[in-house]
């Protein structure tokens, strides 16, 4: 790994002297490729062989690609909720009582007599007649997610009259 660094900071100093910025931001800047590079290598160059051990084995290391599931919160959608007034007509029956005059033939004096009669006041007032809760919830659900992996798997190409057991088989 420090020979990565190294290597990168010296790249980077002479990068740095040939674009004319300063020779310890081109240092800088090269020990961090050094180390990207490092990590990338280390990650993708595995030996496949191991190690022998002392009895003359050697090891074969199988990979496999495992897959990480993560979740994000989006948002999918917009609610507004809103008042609006609306004006409808509405008709009412109201019964009302008034007054009438009757007059019978007979003495000719005159008499005032004042007539009433009902007259109909139309008034409004708000009056709550419903109630609209607003609220969110969340709700779980399971969703089946798929995704293509690959492994490595032994295989095994026998020529001549090699003798090759598994396990304690023999093939």
């Amino acid at each position: 790994m420090v020979k990565y660094i190294i290597i990168g900071m010296i790249i980077g100093g002479m990068l740095g002297w040939a674009l004319e910025l300063t020779y310890l931001t081109g240092i800088i800047t090269g020990a961090v490729a050094g180390l990207i590079i490092y990590l990338m290598y280390a990650k993708w160059s595995h030996e496949r062989i191991d190690k022998t051990t002392e009895s003359g084995k050697q090891k074969m290391l199988l990979r496999e690609e495992q897959l990480d599931i993560t979740k994000e919160r989006v948002q999918t959608g917009e609610v507004k909720v809103r008042k609006e007034v609306v004006e409808e007509q509405k008709t009412f029956t109201v019964p009302i009582k008034r007054e009438e005059m009757v007059i019978e033939a007979g003495d000719e004096e005159a008499y005032r007599i004042p007539l009433k009669e009902e007259e109909v006041q139309i008034t409004k007032s708000p009056v709550k007649v419903n109630e609209v809760s607003v609220s969110k919830r969340e709700v779980e659900e399971i969703e089946q997610v798929k995704g293509m992996v690959k492994k490595e798997t032994v295989e095994m190409e026998i020529s001549g009259d090699a003798d090759v057991k598994e396990k304690g088989k023999h093939l």
